[in-house]
This record gives structure tokens, C-alpha cells and sequence, in this order.
């Protein structure tokens, strides 16, 4: 890819780039800015990616993040985006181990929580691991290491990761705590001086930020299609990749109905997916499903806000968005979130069961909860790398591969990677598009070789 890249010029052999996600669009924009032919290629009949809406009866719910800083890439990549997206108040909330509902996230003020033995024992802890603890690449030492064992536990967190990942943390590379608890950050790296030991620390309030349409994402994407269309990019749906192959210079993408050639491959579709397509082998990755189930309530307590974590030793929910408070007036009357829930690798799908336990759950903690109805679901494959200990480079070698047949892997989907924010995509996306001309220096004679699962 890297070759098809660096020699790709006007009027010659388009680009092909696989998915049409943040990560797809992105690339298609910044190539087609620079004068390249574009053509996308996505199975999903709708551009987005993960990004995406489902619209029941009178609820507008989601699958993915909606919420964006007010100076999120997105919005210079795609001018006139941000004037589409509401400014609203991100209350987030962290159900606690006690069913409590407080301020999420973890920080400086939880480990200055009120009960002196707690403060002491959670201090003492933290001193220690400092002292004692050295790491052992688990996800579980790099957490005990930062906050102690006692916060660790006490606090839901241990819960909260186990949930996520189905594994204990002891059983789960550390790699994952730099790429998923950046809510950390606020905890102190050293143990509280005498001085700021027993008052309560300040904790940050909730913040502004831009969400997508309240019609939802299609009103966001539907104008960033359109610059595209106008740019001569060409989006192609509903094509499901099933090989890709080299013949001469060219690059040859078959899909079940057609197939695409080009001077270039990007690829931003599920790394495994594209070892596949290209070796025809499975490249030994593990990835989470991820399932929103979309709900509908009666009542909900206002102490919920409009984000909640489950850092509850129970129920299998990780995170509920709650789609009424951000866009009040919406719901005939009624409160609707998406509540979501990752599933262990090669794991059906199965809502019923895990909408069962969130009411079981949730209505059994006493929050006042009222009125749960099922209305729907999504499920996303391969949403999140799954990456136990020890494994933490396990996509080096795919990629590697990939690389050296000539594609060119970005975004979350592409490189396996956590990437929690669209911007954080996006600069990926920039980085590895700007590094493609310099790895061609770089590229082995060798003929590639797939990577065994």
C-alpha cells in the first residue's frame, strides 16, 4: 500500500479505502483533498460505522460515543458539522459499590472520601504499593500500583474491569490501562500530605460538550457524505469484502456483488477481517462484541444524570446513556437509554437475557427505577481488542504482515487499537498517512506471510 501510495496521482488508478467509519471518512477526506481518486467500500448500508442510530417508535437511540469537544478534528476535517451539534451539560455518574450514585470519574476526591478509617486505609494502601509494588504487566498490578489495592477494590473498579473484559484484570495485559482508563488521570500518583489527608478534595463538575442531532447520527454524517460526493469521492454500500489480492501494480478488492481496483489499499475495517480477506487464514485475535440493548423507563431518578457507570459488583452493564436528559422533550413522556453490554469472544448475542438482568439488577438496588421496557438492540462485532497478559503486541505481527502485501492499517478498526474519542481516530488516521511514504524505504523483498492463528 505504501508503494500504490506514495506514486498515487490524479487521473490514475483510485485509492480503495475499506470501512466507511469515522476512520474510512477521515482518510477519504484527506486523500481526496490532496488530489487523489477515492473510492470507499463498507458492508453496512449506511456511513458512520459504529456511529450509527436506530430510530423506534418516538426514541432516537445509539450505538457509539455522541459526545465531541467543541474543537474535535471532526469538526475541521468536516466544516460546518459543529453548528449541527447541540452544546450540552455531560452529567456523569458511577454507581457505586453501596448502589450509591456519585460523581464519576474516579479521582483525587474519592480517595478523600468521607470516614476517616476509610481515608486512612485507602492512604495506607496507596504508601505501600508505592513502596512494594512493581508491576507484573497484569492490568490488575498497573491499577494497584496507581491507586493501592484497597481503593482498587473498594471503589468498584476491580468490578468494573472484570465486567468489560469477562477475565479477571490479574488475566489482562496492562497495555489496557493506558488505552481505556484515562478517568484515572485525576488520581494521585503519590500519597495525600498531611495537610490535604482529611478534607474532601475537589472534583470536577460536569462538563459542556457537543452531542450529535437529535435526529440522530444520519444528520451528522448525511452533510459529511455530501463533501465527500462533491470532493469525487465514491462511496460504495452494501459490499461485503470478501478477498483482496494483488495482480500486477494493482490492488483488486472483490466484494460479494463486484469487484474494485486501484493504485492503493487504506484499510480502517476490523484488522482481523482484513488479514482474512487478504491471506484467507485467521490471524489468532481475540476482539469484545459489543450489544446495546435500547430501553425505555417510566421513571428514572434524577440522580442518575445522563451517563452512568456500573462499578456495581453485580449486573453485566457496563456504561447507560440516558438519551431524555441530553435531548429533553423527546420520548412521549417517557425516559429512553442505551445500555451496554460487552460480550466475551465468539459469544451469541443474546438481549433477552441481558436485558433480564439490567432490570433485575438496577430495580433491585432500591434507585426508584420504574417502568423498563425492552425496545431494541445492536450489536457491533469486534468493537473492542481483547488483549490477555502477555499480549499486548499481539496485532504487531498482523499488521506487519498486511503492511509488507501493501496495506496501509488506520483508526481503531484498522490497527486494533482503543481509541476512545473521534479525534483520537483521526490523528491516528494522520499519523499512518503520513508515515506510508516513509515506510516505503523500509519494505522487505520478501514475500508477505499471513499470520497463524
Amino acid at each position: 500500500m505504501t508503494a500504490g501510495l506514495s506514486r498515487a496521482k490524479p487521473g490514475r488508478d483510485p485509492v480503495l479505502i475499506l470501512g466507511a467509519g469515522i476512520a474510512g471518512l477521515g482518510a477519504a477526506r484527506g486523500l481526496s483533498s490532496r488530489g487523489h481518486e477515492i473510492v470507499v467500500i463498507d458492508a453496512a448500508s449506511e456511513v458512520g460505522g459504529t456511529h450509527r442510530s436506530r430510530v423506534i417508535g418516538p426514541y432516537t437511540f445509539d450505538v457509539g460515543s455522541i459526545f465531541y469537544e467543541d474543537d474535535a478534528l471532526v469538526f475541521r476535517i468536516f466544516p460546518g458539522l459543529r453548528d449541527l451539534c447541540p452544546v450540552v451539560r455531560r452529567v456523569e455518574r458511577r454507581l457505586t459499590p453501596e448502589a450509591g450514585l456519585v460523581d464519576f470519574p474516579l479521582g483525587a476526591a474519592d480517595l478523600a472520601a468521607p470516614g476517616r478509617l476509610h481515608r486512612l486505609a485507602a492512604q495506607l494502601s496507596l504508601g505501600w504499593s508505592k513502596l512494594t509494588r512493581h508491576g507484573d504487566g497484569s492490568l490488575e498490578g498497573a491499577c494497584v500500583a496507581r491507586l493501592g489495592r484497597h481503593f482498587y477494590e473498594d471503589s468498584g473498579l476491580k468490578s468494573y474491569l472484570e465486567r468489560i473484559n469477562h477475565v479477571p484484570p490479574a488475566e489482562v495485559d496492562q497495555e489496557f490501562y493506558a488505552h481505556r482508563l484515562g478517568f484515572l488521570q485525576g488520581c494521585p500518583r503519590q500519597p495525600a500530605m498531611p495537610g490535604a489527608f482529611w478534607p474532601r478534595r475537589h472534583r470536577p463538575g460536569p462538563r459542556s460538550l457537543r452531542v450529535r442531532p437529535s435526529e440522530g447520527f444520519e444528520a451528522l454524517f448525511d452533510p459529511a457524505r455530501r463533501m465527500l460526493d462533491a470532493a469525487g469521492v465514491r462511496i460504495e454500500l452494501g459490499a461485503e469484502i470478501r478477498r483482496i489480492r494483488k495482480i500486477g501494480d494493482l490492488f483488486e478488492v472483490e466484494t460479494a456483488s463486484r469487484s474494485f481496483r486501484g493504485c492503493a489499499v487504506v484499510n480502517a475495517m476490523p484488522l482481523a477481517a482484513c488479514h482474512k480477506a487478504v491471506f484467507g487464514t485467521e490471524s489468532g485475535l481475540q476482539s469484545l462484541d459489543l450489544m446495546t440493548l435500547f430501553v425505555s423507563a417510566k421513571r428514572l431518578p434524577a440522580a442518575m444524570g445522563n451517563v452512568v457507570q456500573n462499578f456495581h459488583p453485580q449486573g453485566r452493564w457496563n456504561r447507560a446513556t440516558i438519551y431524555s436528559r441530553i435531548y429533553p422533550g423527546l420520548g412521549a413522556g417517557r425516559e429512553f437509554l442505551s445500555v451496554e453490554v460487552t460480550l466475551p469472544p465468539e459469544t451469541p448475542p443474546d438481549p433477552a437475557a441481558a436485558y433480564d438482568d439490567f432490570a433485575r439488577h438496577v430495580c433491585g438496588l432500591g434507585l426508584g427505577i420504574e417502568g423498563l421496557r425492552l425496545e431494541g438492540h445492536d450489536l457491533v462485532p469486534q468493537a473492542y481488542p481483547f488483549t490477555p497478559l502477555g499480549q499486548a503486541q499481539a496485532a504487531a505481527p498482523v499488521l506487519e504482515a498486511l503492511e509488507a502485501f501493501g496495506i496501509v492499517s488506520v483508526g481503531r478498526q484498522g490497527r486494533f487499537e482503543y481509541l476512545p474519542t473521534a479525534t483520537g481516530v483521526l490523528r491516528r488516521v494522520n499519523e499512518e498517512l503520513a508515515l506510508a511514504s516513509a515506510r516505503l524505504q523500509l519494505r522487505s523483498s520478501n514475500p508477505p506471510r499471513a499470520v497463524q492463528a
